[in-house]
């Protein structure tokens, strides 16, 4: 089955909010990492000959706050454009965008989501697609899509 849409960024958005809210992996990156900068600017900031202070407490909170929109920031502002094919087969799936293309094997795949309004596809490697509703010629289409997705991550996991 082969799909084609256009992804907005309200639709990368859209898969990094939910996954990040649904895998605990995704969950301790986005908090962990500016959580961890906080701390790294106090120990660094703090010696013997210097106690912390408010002022120090604050540029560490700025750094941690900047960190943790810095990435759904940039994920947002490079968002392809251009038109997105995406097939389907038993063994993989393959993608092009513009001039990129790719497979990836569904042994590669972890999760698949599916809201009202999106189907979240999820890779191991926390890549993933964000599969809006617009994508699909209609409702039957977008539940085929759907089951087979199911069909070939759960053939791929009796395999391995």
């Amino acid at each position: 089955m082969i799909i084609e849409y256009t992804a907005t960024p309200k639709d990368v958005a859209a898969l990094y909010y939910y996954t990040r809210n649904h895998s605990v992996k995704l969950a301790l990156v986005s908090y962990g990492l500016p959580v961890g900068l906080v701390a790294l600017t106090l120990v660094e900031r703090r010696s013997p000959e210097h106690a912390l202070t408010l002022g120090d407490w604050a540029i560490a909170l700025i750094w941690g706050l900047v960190f943790l929109f810095l990435f759904p920031f940039i994920l947002r502002v490079r968002t392809k454009k251009d038109r997105r094919t995406l097939s389907i087969q038993p063994d993989k799936l393959s993608t092009r965008i513009g001039a990129l293309s790719g497979e990836v094997p569904w042994a590669k795949m972890d999760k698949l989501y599916i809201t009202d309004e999106y189907v979240f596809l999820i890779g191991k490697n926390m890549n993933g697609f964000a599969i809006p509703r617009r994508a699909f010629v209609d409702d039957t289409q977008r539940a085929d899509f759907i089951r087979l997705i199911g069909q070939y991550l759960q053939a791929s996991r009796n395999k391995g």
